[in-house]
């Protein structure tokens, strides 16, 4: 699935709630105006609602900007805005006899989901001070009023079930986040024992046949060293060059198995940036890294310089084996001279003709050579490219590739932070 695409669904997965509240709100509002449970006249509830639906149209917009999620100031501000809006609809259409009070479930267990044990108790509260606020008033400052009786039975029994209800949210998504983390577990021990044996293959196919090769041709010069001194020097030139291309194979195939050890301290760019270099070294490439990220409003491009990134070790983890997969089929298939890697986070600007457009809620990733590219018609993708595109699968992300024959190119990596 394309990131627009994700970013559409995820709009969705937001706002569908609200928006099918409203239209319950909609149709429950002529219901109750005729059968008088209405305390204001019409027009009051009128514009109540049409606030209902500015308050939706600004979560819909604001999410839509914000790559199909909202957090921090925001969501807490449509949130209180939205249980306010509840609160009146309720006071206004019968009180503790109004059937809106249900729509507290649509709020309290969409943000229980997410919600800290803190953020939990303190919804809690504001919701039961604000159902308190939506029915006492019509309870004892009017005609209409049920027993005290019967109306702390309803209203404690009310806020007994939206308060279990939201608690079992919490709990399910809590359990939710413990079996995500355990299959992200088993994902990584399986693509590590996956990439062991790839790497056992290697070391016998290439690095093992490298190395009896140049054993038998050491064996050949030791008995020609008396007989033959000039032809066993020359056995000796040619070999020397061959197990120095040995060595930096094993070296290669040790960076593969054991890159670097990721603790989470480190932010992603320096680890990055420091492994890259080493890969350059070893393999002479010139190879250019850029940080571009958005912190606090403030753009930044950078190609040196430490970042403030917040990124999980997991997903640190997998995206430095993806650029190191990258980096190594350009220097083993692309025959690249040159090698551009660019970082983007979050609302960083993409710029360029191969660059994507990026939710302000992911990490972007591109890997761009000067090689000799392939026709994406005829190329048959190997085993480099689908273990990419199977890491970012893994990780809820997306890979795209993009290359011409004799242009270069440009592997493109999008992950959710």
């Amino acid at each position: 699935m394309r990131t627009s695409d994700n970013t559409v669904l995820q709009q969705w997965q937001l706002n569908k709630y609200t928006w099918m509240s409203l239209g319950y709100a909609l149709v429950y509002l002529p219901v109750a105006y005729r059968q008088h449970l209405f305390a204001v006249p019409l027009w009051a509830a009128l514009v109540l609602f049409a606030l209902g639906v500015a308050s939706g149209c600004g979560r819909t917009y604001t999410a839509h900007h914000r790559g199909g999620k909202i957090y921090g100031f925001w969501s807490t501000f449509f949130n209180g805005a939205e249980i306010v809006l509840i609160t009146a609809a309720v006071a206004i259409t019968g009180g503790i006899q109004s059937d809106l009070w249900m729509l507290y479930f649509v709020v309290m267990i969409f943000e229980s989901l997410y919600a800290t044990r803190r953020n939990k108790l303190f919804l809690d509260f504001y919701i039961t001070l604000a159902y308190l606020a939506a029915t006492l008033p019509r309870q004892y400052y009017t005609a209409y009023s049920d027993p005290t009786q019967v109306y702390l039975r309803l209203l404690l029994s009310r806020l007994f079930f939206l308060i279990m209800v939201s608690a079992l949210a919490r709990r399910i998504s809590a359990n939710a986040e413990a079996r995500n983390r355990e299959l992200l577990l088993l994902r990584e021990q399986i693509a590590g024992s996956e990439e062991r044996a790839r790497i056992a293959r290697e070391v016998h196919d290439s690095l093992g046949h490298s190395l009896v090769s140049s054993i038998l041709r050491l064996e050949l010069c030791l008995r020609l060293i008396h007989k033959s001194p000039e032809e066993a020097e020359t056995l000796l030139k040619e070999e020397i060059p061959a197990l120095r291309a040995a060595w930096n194979e094993g070296r290669d195939l040790a960076f593969h198995l054991h890159p670097w050890d990721i603790t989470g301290q480190e932010p992603l760019p320096d680890v990055l940036r420091r492994h890259i270099g080493r890969f350059a070294e070893r393999t002479g490439l010139a190879i250019d890294f850029k940080v571009e990220d958005k912190i606090e409003g403030k753009d930044r491009s950078k190609s040196e310089g430490k970042s403030g990134w917040k990124i999980s070790p997991s997903v640190a983890f997998e995206l430095t084996r993806i650029v190191q997969e990258a980096l190594t089929n350009a220097a083993k298939h692309a025959e690249a001279k040159q090698i551009v890697v660019s970082l983007r986070s979050q609302a960083s600007s993409s710029t360029g003709k191969r660059a994507i457009k990026m939710p302000s809620t992911e990490i972007e990733c591109c890997i761009e050579d000067d090689g000799v590219g392939f026709s994406a018609g005829t190329h048959q993708s190997g085993v480099g490219l689908a273990n990419i595109s199977e890491r970012a699968a893994a990780l809820g992300g997306s890979c795209r590739i993009e290359s011409t024959l004799g242009a270069g190119t440009c592997l493109t990596i999008v992950l959710p932070l």
